[in-house]
C-alpha cells in the first residue's frame, strides 16, 4: 500500500463528514424558516452516515449514549408510541448537530485570528492582584466565544507561560500557581451555562422548556454568573492570602506582548457582544425563532470575520479547516444528539402515570421543586451523569407533572444553576477530564480537591437565590 493511500482515504472521509454536517445545518435552517419537519427527517440519514464514517473518533461516553439511545428507540417501537415523537426527535437531533456545526465555524475563525491568542496571553500575564479577575474573565469570555475549545485555549496559554518560567520557581510555588490559575479559568468557564446563546446548555433548555426565551433568562443568568464570579474571587483571596513576609517568593510572569495587547481583550469582547446583539436583534425583527436565527447568523458572522481579517482567500482556508476537523466533532455530536433524543423519547417509554403518581406531590411546591432540581443535577453530575442528560430528562418530567407557580424562567435558572456548579467539579464531567489532559493532573484532583469546596458553596448559594426568588415571586 502506498503511503499516499491512507491520506487519500482520510481526505475522502473528511469530505463526506463535512458534507453530512453541512446538510444537517442547511436542513435545520430550512426547518426553522418553513416550519416543516420534512427537511429534518431527510437530514437524519446524513447524520447517521456522519456517525458511521467518523466512528473511530467517538469516545466511550459517545458510544454509551448512542447505544442507550438505540435501546430506548427499540423499546419505544415495541411499545408502539406515536410516530410524531420520532419526528420531533429528528428535528431536535438535526438542530443540535447544526448548532455544533455553526459554532465550529466561529471557533475556527477565532483560533485563526492572532488577536484572540494575544488577548488570552494578556489575561494570563496579569499580576497576582488582578490574576483571578483576569483569568476568570478570560475563561468566561473565551468559553462564550469558543465553548470547550475556549477553555482549552486559555489553559494552553497558562501552561505555556508557567513552563517558560518554570526554572524561576520552586516546586511549591509552581504547583500553587498552577492550581490557582487553572481553577480561576475553570470557574469562569463554568458560569457560561447561565446565559451564553452560543452554548449547548441554554439551547437544550429552550428546546425542552415550553415558553422559555433567551432574552428573558439572559439578564438573570448574567447576574448569577457575576455572583459566582465574586464568590470565586472571595475563595481565591482567602485561600491564597499571604502575610507580607511571604510575598515576593513567586516571580512575576512576563511575555513579549505587543503594545496593543490590552485592546485585544476589548476586541474579543466586542465580537461576543456584537454577535449576540445581532442574533437578538434579528430574533426580534423577524418572525423566525431564536434558534433559527442563531444557526444562520453564526456561520455567516464567522465567514465575515475571517474575510475582513485576511481577505476573501481566508474563507477557503476556513472551509478547508472545517473539512479537516469535521470527523473530530464526532464525540460532541454523538453526546449532544443522544441527549436530545433521550430526553424526548425516554419518558414515552417510561411509565408516565407512575411518575405522575409518585411525583405529583411537587405540583403544589415550586420552591421544593427548584431545590430538588438543582441538587439532582449536581449530585448526578458527581456520579458521572452529564448535565446534558439530567437537565433534559428533569425538564421533561417537570413538564409532564406540571408545577403550579413554577415559571419557565425559574425552571431554566434552576437547571442552569445545577449545570454551572458541577461543570468545574465533577471528576467525570467533560470539562474536568479535558482540563486534566492539558494540565497533567488527575480529574479527581482538579474536580474535588481544587474546586470541591467552591462547587459545594456555589450550589448552596444558587439554591438559596433561585429558591428564594421563586418564594418571593421574582421569577
Amino acid at each position: 500500500m502506498s503511503p499516499v493511500e491512507p491520506l487519500k482515504r482520510s481526505c475522502k472521509r473528511n469530505g463526506i463528514t463535512a458534507i453530512c454536517l453541512l446538510t444537517c445545518l442547511g436542513a435545520a435552517i430550512v426547518q426553522g424558516v418553513f416550519s416543516s419537519s420534512v427537511a429534518s427527517i431527510a437530514a437524519v440519514p446524513f447524520f447517521g452516515i456522519y456517525l458511521v464514517v467518523a466512528s473511530c473518533y467517538i469516545a466511550r461516553v459517545g458510544w454509551v449514549l448512542l447505544f442507550f439511545s438505540l435501546a430506548i428507540a427499540l423499546l419505544a417501537l415495541a411499545d408502539g408510541i406515536d410516530t410524531g415523537i420520532f419526528v420531533q426527535a429528528a428535528g431536535r437531533v438535526v438542530f443540535l448537530s447544526a448548532l455544533l456545526s455553526a459554532v465550529a465555524f466561529l471557533r475556527i475563525a477565532a483560533t485563526q485570528d492572532p488577536i484572540v491568542e494575544v488577548a488570552g496571553e494578556f489575561l494570563t500575564l496579569q499580576p497576582p492582584t488582578r490574576r483571578y479577575a483576569s483569568l476568570g474573565a478570560g475563561g468566561h469570555l473565551f468559553g462564550v466565544l469558543l465553548n470547550l475549545g475556549g477553555l482549552g485555549v486559555m489553559l494552553e496559554i497558562i501552561m505555556k507561560g508557567l513552563a517558560a518560567h518554570r526554572h524561576e520557581m520552586d516546586e511549591f510555588v509552581f504547583q500553587a500557581r498552577k492550581r490557582r490559575m487553572v481553577s480561576a479559568c475553570m470557574r469562569g468557564f463554568s458560569s457560561i451555562a447561565f446565559w451564553t446563546p452560543f452554548g449547548i446548555a441554554l439551547n437544550l433548555m429552550i428546546l425542552t422548556i415550553p415558553g422559555l426565551e433567551w432574552a428573558a433568562l439572559a439578564p438573570y443568568g448574567i447576574v448569577l454568573a457575576g455572583v459566582l464570579f465574586l464568590l470565586g474571587w472571595l475563595f481565591d483571596t482567602v485561600e491564597w492570602w499571604r502575610p507580607p513576609s511571604a510575598r515576593g517568593r513567586a516571580p512575576a510572569l512576563y511575555g513579549d506582548l505587543p503594545g496593543w495587547s490590552r485592546w485585544a481583550v476589548l476586541i474579543v469582547a466586542g465580537h461576543v457582544l456584537f454577535l449576540g446583539a445581532a442574533v437578538v436583534t434579528l430574533d426580534r425583527l423577524t418572525q423566525y425563532s431564536f434558534q433559527t436565527v442563531l444557526i444562520t447568523i453564526v456561520p455567516i458572522y464567522a465567514l465575515l470575520w475571517s474575510a475582513l481579517r485576511s481577505g476573501r482567500g481566508s474563507i477557503g482556508g476556513m472551509s478547508r479547516r472545517f473539512v479537516a476537523q469535521a470527523p473530530g466533532f464526532a464525540t460532541e455530536m454523538s453526546v449532544i444528539a443522544s441527549a436530545g433524543f433521550i430526553g424526548l423519547v425516554a419518558l414515552e417509554v417510561a411509565p408516565v402515570e407512575w411518575v405522575a403518581d409518585h411525583l405529583g406531590w411537587i405540583a403544589a411546591r415550586p420552591v421544593t421543586t427548584v431545590v430538588l432540581l438543582i441538587m439532582t443535577v449536581f449530585l448526578t453530575g458527581l456520579l458521572g451523569v452529564h448535565p446534558m442528560i439530567s437537565v433534559v430528562l428533569l425538564a421533561e418530567v417537570v413538564n409532564r407533572v406540571g408545577v403550579d407557580g413554577l415559571s419557565p424562567l425559574a425552571l431554566g435558572l434552576a437547571l442552569a444553576g445545577g449545570w454551572s456548579s458541577i461543570i468545574c467539579m465533577g471528576p467525570a464531567i467533560t470539562a474536568v477530564v479535558y482540563t486534566s489532559s492539558i494540565v497533567g493532573e488527575r480529574p479527581l484532583t482538579i474536580g474535588l480537591r481544587w474546586n470541591g469546596i467552591f462547587g459545594v458553596a456555589s450550589i448552596l448559594l444558587i439554591t438559596l437565590i433561585v429558591g428564594g426568588g421563586v418564594a418571593a415571586g421574582w421569577f
